[in-house]
């Protein structure tokens, strides 16, 4: 299925999409065009491709030492030694491939920020790294 082109730049022109964004999207439309996708299959590779171009996690990390259940981290029921994950889509971009879905213990809270060293055995170490309580997950042990 081939897109309309003009139909796409009539869509961006109306909702006053940035030239630099609009001539990404008619290239990305380019390439869209030359794939032999089928249409059961085209959303849920523009999902997944939008989530790794942004450095979106697909998946948690998972791993046997942390079991129990994942809740949003709210500021003041978190606490120092707690285990905490962050959100897969927390940062966007080279942040969000060194970040998103990484496991970690609160080593700090500072000023509002949660201070976290990583604890997945991933590479490379998170140490001292801050964050918001809305970027994180609270692991509740099993």
């Amino acid at each position: 299925m081939s897109a309309n082109m003009d139909w796409v730049r009539e869509q961006m022109t109306a909702a006053k999409v940035k030239q630099s964004v609009g001539t990404s999207v008619l290239r990305l439309m380019e390439v869209w065009d030359t794939m032999n996708h089928k249409p059961e299959t085209a959303k849920e590779t523009v999902e997944i491709f939008s989530k790794l171009a942004l450095g979106h996690a697909l998946v948690e990390t998972e791993d046997e030492n942390f079991d129990g259940t994942w809740v949003p981290a709210m500021a003041g029921q978190i606490k120092v030694t707690d285990i905490v994950r962050v959100k897969l889509d927390a940062f966007d971009g080279p942040a969000g491939v060194l970040h998103n879905g990484r496991i970690g213990k609160i080593v700090g809270i500072r000023y509002g920020d949660i201070v976290v060293k990583s604890v997945d055995g991933k590479t490379p170490v998170i140490e001292g790294a801050h964050y918001k309580p809305h970027m994180l997950e609270k692991l509740i042990p099993a």
